[in-house]
Order: structure tokens, then C-alpha cells, then sequence
């Protein structure tokens, strides 16, 4: 059972995640000279009406209801990886149906692969070498999952919950993508998650983050260390902007990147969604996805009270997220 305070937490992610996606898609493929042109020196700074979100927020939607199916942490751990496998598979293939906007391509090839073969087939249709971000985008959920069982295993940093935890996200990101960065940032972006609701200070995750994900793959070790490399430099002066640390870390098109930019926008703004989400989607890169994930770290390390009710005012579908979360608060009977 989740706790009663989880709630806001869980409302403050999925709000988070879907406000950095929709700040983030009119200038998802924009470089950074084409943002500031558009809108200014600082470049995009606030919702447009009728704001809507892309894929990123449309495949969370799809991961929450697998877990949803799949029933509680405690449900879960019953069930082999074959139930596991082929309902996220299931729901991928739904989601097909309205996959949002700019849908990545190896998400698309691989749930078309579903399509033709069928679900039971997930453990083949991700068998390509893609680190796309499209498994750390949509990974969030599954922290807010098992962030109450993971509590009392966080000051070890392993355990049972751990293992699972880790063997879910591997499962979620290798249905589409198979290389193993892809796997190592699904992975983080869902710890991060878990350890967001348990005040966790998003300044505080480097360190377990790194040794919870370590060795699955390098090209994910050193993008979680151009975390620490960046934030120096930009205490120590050298980098002027955080535009200067975000481009140093990466374009955010592959998954260690899309997480370790999020993270230090998170990082530097852990208090305030709006310049955190500004500050993640307002580079060359991957804006929609580093302002997802940003957005739903510190929205529920926050909870709903950092939200803004007007930008979540000018959502076209948040009814949709509402909807969602009033579905979950009754499944968790919080």
C-alpha cells in the first residue's frame, strides 16, 4: 500500500512530465539560434493554448496502463517475464493507434514488429542497436510503482525491489530499443522517479544513480559523469550558461544524455518547474524529452504543489491526465 502523502507526489510527476513535454514540442527540432529567432533571447518561455504533448507523454500514458494491468508492486513480483513482456507489448501495440506527435523511429519499427508478429513476440521486436531516448522518456511510471516498496532498501542501494525495479525497466526498454544505454537510462529515469517521492534531493541522486546503473553500459557512465564535470564548471565560472553545461553533456537524441541533461536541469532549478523546464527545453536537442524527464523528477520530489495551475490551464487534453491519475489514486485506494 502507498502512502497517503504519495499522491501529490504522483500527481506532481505525471503534471511535471506532461508540461516539459508540451513546452518542449514546438521547438523539438530546433537548434538553439532557430528557438532565440522565434522567441526571443531566452527563447521559449511559456505554454501556448491548447498546448499539446508528443509521444513522450502518449507512451507513459501506455506504460501506466500495463502496471496498471499488472496490478502492485507486491502483484508484480509474482509474475513471470513472459506476462510482463508481452502486456507492455500489448499496450505499445495501442498505442500505435495515436502515438502522438514525431513519434521516434525506432519505437514505431519496433511496434510494428508486435503489430505483424503479435505481442508474444516482444522479446524479439527490439532487436536493433538503438540508445534513441524513447525508453527513459517513458520509464517514470514505473518508479512511481515501487517507490513505496524501494524505501526501505534505499540506504543499501540494493535488495529485492532493486532487482525488480532494474528487471522491469530492462523489460519496458528492450520490447523497442537494444542497446544497453538505452536499457541503463530507462533504468535511471524510473530510479529517479523512485527516489524523487522519497525526498531524495535531486542534487543528492549522481551517486546512487551511478552505482545502481553501473557497468550496464559506458556510454552511460560517462554522460551520468558530464553531470558532475558540468555542474563544476558552471559554479566555478567557466561555463557562463547553463546552455554552455547542457550542450557539454549532450543533444539529449539518445538515452544517457536525455537523462543526464534532465538531471542537471533538475539539479539547478530543483525548486521551481517552471525555469526548470524552461532551462530543459531550450537547447539544441532533444527539448520535448530532456523536459519530460526533467519534469517528472522534480515534480515528484515537489509534488502538485510546484505545478502551475495555468500552464496546466492550457493543456488541450488535461482531462486525459486527470483522468489518469484519478484511475490510479483507486487502484492505490489513496
Amino acid at each position: 500500500m502507498m502512502k497517503i502523502l504519495d499522491l501529490r507526489k504522483i500527481q506532481g510527476c505525471y503534471w511535471g512530465l506532461a508540461l516539459g513535454d508540451a513546452l518542449g514540442k514546438p521547438v523539438e527540432f530546433d537548434d538553439i539560434s532557430q528557438i532565440k529567432s522565434q522567441y526571443g533571447p531566452s527563447g521559449i518561455q511559456d505554454l501556448m493554448n491548447y498546448a499539446i504533448w508528443t509521444d513522450d507523454t502518449e507512451m507513459i500514458i501506455a506504460v501506466s496502463r500495463a502496471l496498471l494491468r499488472m496490478g502492485n508492486s507486491e502483484t508484480i513480483k509474482t509474475l513471470d517475464d513472459d506476462r510482463i513482456g508481452k502486456t507492455f507489448a500489448e499496450e505499445f501495440i495501442k498505442w500505435f493507434d495515436n502515438p502522438g506527435h514525431a513519434p521516434g523511429n525506432t519505437c514505431k519499427s519496433s511496434v510494428y514488429s508486435l503489430i505483424k508478429n503479435g505481442a508474444e513476440t516482444w522479446r524479439n521486436s527490439g532487436n536493433n542497436n538503438s540508445k534513441g531516448c524513447g525508453t527513459a522518456m517513458r520509464a517514470a511510471p514505473i518508479g512511481i510503482w515501487f517507490a513505496d516498496s524501494i524505501e526501505s532498501e534505499l540506504p543499501k542501494g540494493q535488495g529485492e525491489i532493486h532487482k525488480l525495479l532494474r528487471k522491469i525497466s530492462q523489460i519496458q526498454s528492450e520490447i523497442t530499443h537494444g542497446h544497453k544505454g538505452a536499457t541503463a537510462a530507462a533504468l535511471a529515469s524510473s530510479y529517479s522517479v523512485a527516489l524523487a517521492i522519497n525526498k531524495i534531493h535531486p542534487k543528492d541522486m549522481i551517486d546512487p544513480i551511478e552505482r545502481y546503473c553501473k557497468n550496464i553500459h559506458t556510454d552511460f557512465d560517462e554522460a551520468i559523469n558530464r553531470i558532475r564535470v558540468a555542474l563544476d564548471k558552471i559554479m566555478s565560472g567557466e561555463f557562463k550558461t547553463d546552455l554552455e553545461a547542457l550542450h557539454f553533456i549532450g543533444k539529449g537524441w539518445v538515452g544517457e544524455e536525455a537523462f543526464s541533461m534532465a538531471l542537471y536541469c533538475a539539479i539547478r532549478y530543483p525548486l521551481d518547474l517552471k525555469e526548470c523546464l524552461r532551462t530543459a527545453v531550450n537547447h539544441s536537442g532533444d527539448s520535448d524529452s530532456v523536459g519530460c524527464i526533467a519534469g517528472s523528477i522534480i515534480g515528484a520530489y515537489n509534488g502538485i504543489e510546484i505545478v502551475p495551475n495555468d500552464w496546466v490551464e492550457k493543456l488541450a487534453e488535461n482531462n486525459r491526465i486527470q483522468k489518469l491519475l484519478n484511475t490510479i489514486k483507486k487502484f492505490f485506494n489513496i
